[in-house]
């Protein structure tokens, strides 16, 4: 079984101490794609510079972020991914969820069971709409 992690969930771990992560964390196998990292990085940045975040909780969301990233194996953006979001999907997503859903689609298709952990409602539909278990929908 793997874990496919959303930045949705890990944002939410690290900033307001959410825990279902700790489900996906307990996987045998935890991954994302290579977008988890620049996104969750994006977002710190964002909330110090509106001065939603101190020097201190800037370095302790960092710290978190770097915690959960060591267990994740991200995945290179490959070229069959990028093609698979580029094609049409059965509920509408958005760009950067249309990548994660085919990365995570990529990876079912070579594990026995694939559970996708994301507070992303159009995201979660989209994966169950694809076969996939939306673990938090």
């Amino acid at each position: 079984m793997v874990a496919y992690l959303d930045s949705s969930v890990v944002l939410r771990h690290i900033l307001l101490g959410e825990e279902p992560i700790r489900h996906a964390l307990e996987f045998p196998q935890v991954v994302s794609s290579e977008l988890l990292e620049i996104e969750c990085r994006r977002v710190l940045h964002r909330y110090r510079l509106a001065g939603e975040l101190t020097d201190e909780s800037m370095a302790a969301a960092r710290e978190r972020l770097d915690a959960v990233l060591g267990g994740v194996d991200l995945l290179e953006m490959t070229k069959p991914i990028k093609q698979r979001a580029m094609d049409p999907f059965p509920v509408s997503v958005r760009t950067l969820d249309a990548l994660h859903v085919s990365t995570a689609l990529m990876v079912a298709d070579t594990t026995d069971g694939l559970s996708l952990f994301s507070h992303d409602r159009a995201m979660n539909l989209c994966a169950r709409s694809l076969g996939l278990t939306a673990a938090l929908a």
